[in-house]
């Protein structure tokens, strides 16, 4: 009995569809940066760089070394005459243990060295910040496509139900003498459109969310809108006081400036390879013999305490080459450095437009939607009296689809162009996360705040 029951609890279990898991913004965000092997890498990379500062530290710090031999010598000798003094043969076991200690005095190569690890470790954090706040703005991106596109097909679903309907009506109409041929022919090919713009729309759907489920690792994913909402201040900075700001604290300057501080220690480097490099050391050694030529065992221990003192004197011309290729280096960085300033600026000016006219046009589509609603709602009516044509009220219909359409596509380019503004600064993946990926859509239906309570 219960081999038969097994079976068939197993494929009941298995016949049910997998729960989506409805996420927010900020949960595919949270996935796809716990997914991507390309914040992995980076941190795996920031790691690796924070040892460097381990590595110069231990440079500076003083080196103490071991050393030990232990040895067993049969020599036999063979003399002219008969020595009554010196034995013929020499055995002998010999060892040997020495400890030396080794602290740098003056190294400017070391201490450049120990510099530039600390460098290195602020610039792998600083790239694992860059690359999170890449994919950050890559997923909201393609979140925000999948959520118009999700808007694109509810809208196209409504458009094609209405024109079937329309499409019937003319059809009746028209076998019972009142319209006209060409009413119902243009109901059949509005029809014929908006099933194949649909179609077009779940394409654009499946493609969005194929892609967001790439980058959160997850195929089970029901999408919740994001609210609108604008903790900007308004009125908004001026450009060029958050062009300033962006000069400052976009990440790619400040990860150009560590790339220039790098190389300016890595000049230091090369010109501390050319001085003189100045260490104390210490030294004890001790030594065992258990016999000797004259047949007696010895021990002895040295210590010594001392400075040592060295300096390149020539290096076949390596050492000038190795300068003036720090200096070179030095220099591309600076040149980068200014490149990277000027592009943030731009950004950040770019970002505060984008933002404006994005506000803009979210007001401005909200004023459409409700005028291409009461359009579409005053040619229904009088297409029901007689006033209006079937082609009037399908184009009235379209305009209120195509408007809806826009408005999700405005609320989502609202949404990336206050992400970009947070970005431009350098303050997208800092603290907490902006309001903008709060979750006010939690339930389907519900609406968070908003701009305009949408």
């Amino acid at each position: 009995m219960i081999t038969r029951i097994v079976p068939w609890l197993i494929c009941v279990l298995f016949s049910f569809p997998a729960i989506a898991e409805e996420v927010s913004l900020a949960r595919v965000v949270e996935l796809a940066i716990e997914h991507a092997p390309a914040m992995q890498s980076a941190e795996a990379g920031r790691d690796a760089a924070q040892e460097d500062l381990t590595i110069g530290r231990a440079a500076l710090l003083p080196r103490i070394d071991v050393s030990g031999n232990y040895q067993w010598r049969d020599q036999r000798v063979n003399y002219d005459t008969n020595q009554n003094i010196f034995q013929p043969d020499y055995k002998s076991r010999d060892s040997s243990v020495s400890l030396r200690m080794v602290q740098p005095l003056f190294d400017l190569e070391r201490w450049a060295g120990y510099r530039q690890g600390e460098i290195s470790g602020e610039t792998g954090e600083m790239r694992v910040r860059l690359e999170r706040q890449r994919l950050m703005l890559e997923t909201a991106q393609v979140y925000l496509e999948a959520v118009t596109a999700a808007s694109a097909l509810k809208a196209s679903k409504a458009k094609e139900q209405a024109a079937e309907q329309l499409a019937a009506q003319a059809q009746a109409l028209f076998e019972s003498g009142v319209s006209a041929v060409n009413d119902r022919l243009d109901a059949d090919a509005r029809s014929d459109l908006a099933i194949a713009e649909r179609l077009a729309a779940e394409n654009t759907l499946d493609q969005a969310l194929s892609t967001l489920a790439s980058l959160t690792g997850s195929d089970a994913l029901e999408l919740s809108p994001p609210a609108i909402v604008s903790p900007i201040a308004t009125p908004l900075p001026e450009p060029g006081q958050w062009e300033d700001l962006a000069a400052e604290s976009a990440l790619t300057t400040r990860l150009a400036r560590l790339q220039f501080r790098s190389a300016e220690e890595e000049k230091m480097k090369v010109v501390g390879s050319n001085l003189p490099k100045v260490e104390a050391f210490a030294s004890i050694q001790g030594t065992r013999a258990t016999s000797g030529q004259l047949g007696i065992g010895s021990k002895s221990r040295d210590r010594a305490v001392g400075l040592q003192f060295s300096m390149p004197v020539f290096s076949g011309g390596g050492d000038r080459a190795q300068l003036k290729k720090s200096q070179k280096e030095l220099l591309q960085a600076q040149f980068a450095l200014e490149d990277d300033i000027r592009l943030a600026r731009l950004t950040a000016r770019q970002a505060l437009l984008g933002y404006s006219a994005a506000l803009l046009q979210l007001h401005a589509m909200q004023q459409a939607v409700v005028s291409a609603r009461e359009a579409a709602g005053a040619a229904r009516m009088g297409h029901e009296v007689g006033l209006r044509t079937i082609t009037e009220l399908l184009d009235a219909d379209e305009r209120r689809f195509a408007a809806e359409k826009s408005l999700a596509e405005a609320r989502a380019g609202l949404v990336f162009a206050e992400l970009q503004i947070y970005a431009s600064i350098g303050a997208l993946d800092s603290g907490a996360l902006p309001e903008v990926f709060g979750s006010g859509f939690h339930a389907r239906g519900h609406n968070g705040p908003g701009l305009s309570g949408q």
